[in-house]
């Protein structure tokens, strides 16, 4: 089943759980607020921060799960330590986590 994300977010995540060697991209997720999931299992508005991406061929997204989120609209990119994944998948706001931490993460 296909999850519709809208006011998404790529997110390229770096470094190790440990806060060391930031240089290293560790993987990527998508995070955005669902529009339709095929299964009913998430609501249409909930937030959502997939498990990492396999690949991204247009505007779809497959997970090493195996799922797959169509993404609708204009998305971002940002790229974020690996370290506020956690945050992420509580539903916190990639934008507000990329201001929290700023660009000093990139120096450890």
């Amino acid at each position: 089943m296909v999850t519709i994300l809208k006011n998404w977010h790529m997110v390229y995540l770096f470094g190790l759980p440990n806060g060391s060697n930031m240089q290293q991209r560790w993987g990527r997720v998508i995070t955005g607020e669902v529009v339709m999931n095929g299964d009913a299992s998430i609501k249409p508005g909930d937030k959502i921060c997939s498990d990492p991406v396999l690949r991204s061929p247009g505007d779809l997204v497959h997970t090493r799960t195996g799922k797959v989120y169509s993404l609708f609209g204009q998305g971002h990119t940002l790229e974020l330590p690996v370290t506020v994944l956690d945050e992420l998948r509580k539903g916190v706001s990639p934008t507000v986590l990329n201001e929290t931490v700023g660009e000093d993460w990139r120096d450890n």
